[in-house]
């Protein structure tokens, strides 16, 4: 069942996209876990080194569209959009499902849209 967002988890999200979009790796990893988990479509893992490497690697930019809070998870439906190079031409909807432990994130799982994201948390 779908319920409102925290406030403070939903300034923290909105806080990792601003990070994300500006290339500020440092706030990026104030802002998570040392033990983050990261997964997408290349697979997954864990810890700050990961994390640093796919926002290094991929260069994504996430338009967050809304957060949805479900159970002990927070769904953001987002616009992706990457460099020329690392990713499709035109930028895509997607969804994150981000969790988050002590005020920090502590995983965050891309899907490519919100039937996939919900059907990997059944």
């Amino acid at each position: 069942m779908s319920h409102a967002v925290d406030p403070n988890t939903a300034c923290l999200l909105r806080d990792w996209h601003a990070a994300v979009n500006a290339r500020d790796l440092p706030t990026v990893l104030r802002l998570c876990a040392p033990d983050v988990a990261v997964s997408g479509p290349r697979g997954t893992g864990s810890g700050h080194d990961v994390m640093r490497d796919w926002l290094d690697r991929s260069g994504i930019r996430l338009k967050l569209v809304s957060l949805k809070a479900f159970d002990d998870a927070v769904l953001a439906e987002q616009v992706a959009s990457w460099p020329a190079g690392t990713g499709p031409q035109e930028p895509v909807p997607c969804v994150t499902v981000f969790h988050v432990r002590d005020g920090k994130v502590s995983a965050v799982a891309r899907y490519e849209s919100l039937e996939a994201a919900t059907a990997a948390r059944a």
